[in-house]
């Protein structure tokens, strides 16, 4: 992963840390000034590590979509793609080298 990729990450990631603890903080002090019973701040702040977990999910989806589109655009072969690649390649090899011996055995009855 590159640099930048990877620095973007974990800033966003960061940056979730930080929002969770100031959605923590913010409903702590909803409850503290009656504001909410301590049950819907639980609650409120159960409804919203939901809805984070949701997004987490669907920028999980687009992330993996984005990288396959610019794994494509690239040309690049995927890890599957590579030993389908290495089996056909073997099998060609036996089939090569099973050819050469039958040409050995031809050249040698003449």
């Amino acid at each position: 992963m590159s640099d930048l990729l990877e620095n973007i990450i974990l800033k966003g990631l960061g940056t979730i840390d930080l929002t969770k603890e100031r959605v923590e903080e913010l409903i702590e002090d909803m409850v503290e000034d009656d504001e909410l019973t301590r049950q819907q701040g639980e609650e409120v702040l159960e409804r919203w590590r939901e809805k984070l977990h949701d997004k987490e999910e669907s920028t999980r989806e687009d992330l993996d979509e984005f990288f396959e589109e610019k794994i494509e655009e690239m040309g690049l072969a995927r890890g599957r793609q590579i030993e389908e690649l290495e089996e056909e390649l073997e099998e060609i090899r036996k089939n090569l080298a099973s050819l050469r011996s039958e040409m050995d055995d031809l050249q040698q009855s003449e």
